[in-house]
C-alpha cells in the first residue's frame, strides 16, 4: 500500500496536493463557518414548524433542517473534496447552539431541554441533526476511501 508523500520526502518545488495549501484550507473554513451559521439559524427557526397531514403532525421543520445540513454537507464535500470543511461544520454547528439551548436566566431559550416536567425532544433532535449528519457524512468518507484503499491493495 503506497502513502502520500510527507512535506519531508517531497522533491523541493513538488507541488502540495490540490486543496491542501493554506489559502485552500482557510477558504474551506470560512465556507464551512458560513454554512454553519446558516445552517443553526435554520434549524433553531424551523424546528417546531409542523404540518397536519390526515389528523398526524409531521415535523416538517425537523425534515427541513435535516435536508438542509445534508445538502451543506455534501457541497462542501463537493466542493474540495476534503474532509476538514466537514469537522469544521461539526464544531462550528456544536458552538454556535449553545446560546439557542438550555434554560437562560429568564427560563426556556429557544431550545430547552425540558419546559416544566416535559421533556423537549425536538430540541435534541436538532442538536443530533446538526452534529450528527456532517459526521455520517465523515463516516460514509471514511468507508469509501478504506473500501477504495483495500481494493488497490488487494490488486
Amino acid at each position: 500500500m503506497t502513502r502520500p508523500p510527507a512535506a519531508a520526502d517531497r522533491a523541493p518545488g513538488a507541488q502540495r496536493p490540490e486543496g491542501t495549501d493554506p489559502a485552500s484550507r482557510a477558504v474551506q473554513v470560512v465556507a464551512a463557518i458560513v454554512l454553519a451559521v446558516i445552517s443553526v439559524l435554520l434549524l433553531v427557526t424551523i424546528h417546531r414548524l409542523e404540518l397536519p397531514v390526515a389528523g398526524i403532525d409531521l415535523p416538517i421543520g425537523l425534515v427541513m433542517g435535516a435536508v438542509f445540513q445534508l445538502a451543506a454537507s455534501l457541497f462542501l464535500v463537493a466542493s474540495t473534496g476534503r474532509r476538514l470543511p466537514l469537522v469544521v461544520l461539526t464544531a462550528a454547528w456544536g458552538a454556535l447552539v449553545i446560546p439557542f439551548s438550555g434554560n437562560g436566566a429568564g427560563g426556556g431559550v429557544l431550545m430547552p431541554g425540558a419546559l416544566g416536567d416535559q421533556i423537549q425532544y425536538q430540541g435534541w433532535i436538532v442538536q443530533l441533526i446538526g452534529v450528527g449528519v456532517p459526521l455520517l457524512v465523515l463516516v460514509v468518507m471514511w468507508a469509501v476511501r478504506m473500501r477504495t484503499l483495500l481494493a488497490a491493495r488487494d490488486r
